[in-house]
């Protein structure tokens, strides 16, 4: 009888995990509903009519409410906000930016590779990518494309 319950309760178990996981989508910029859009242009780093090219939110199980990263054609973007507490960054790619630096981390396991965005007004912060290395390489590739084309143009 205890054997035929715990099997019973392993079976449930494994059910619900994986009902879970298979509902909890990560989002990217293809999956972003006019909600989540909102809650970002909210945040003040997002114009109604911009277009975000790319996103990832390493929020875990509270998703883009917690974090988000993004880029678009006209900015570099990054929040965090935990316990009422928000950490909000966005720089132009066209004034903002004097450099960028990469940290590729895809092949280890418990890290995210990041890029570092260095202001001309001397501060910095940090956009996570905690994907594999083609999304992760696509992140890199889309915010140097776009600082140099702007400051090919400067």
């Amino acid at each position: 009888m205890i054997r035929a319950q715990v099997s019973t309760f392993t079976i449930f178990l494994l059910i619900l995990t994986g009902t879970m996981v298979s509902c909890s989508v990560d989002k990217t910029e293809t999956n972003l509903t006019s909600d989540d859009r909102r809650f970002i242009e909210d945040l003040g780093i997002l114009d109604p009519k911009e277009e975000i090219e790319l996103f990832e939110s390493n929020g875990g199980f509270s998703g883009i409410k917690q974090s988000g990263n993004f880029i678009s054609a006209k900015r570099i973007a990054s929040y965090w906000i935990e316990d009422e507490e928000k950490e909000v960054n966005s720089a132009l790619f066209s004034t903002d930016i004097d450099s960028i630096s990469q940290t590729d981390l895809v092949s280890k396991l418990t890290y995210a590779s990041y890029l570092t965005i260095y202001k001309t007004d001397g501060s910095s912060f940090k956009v996570y990518v905690d994907a594999d290395s083609t999304r992760t390489y696509q992140f890199f590739n889309k915010a140097l494309d776009h600082w140099k084309k702007y400051r090919k143009n400067r």
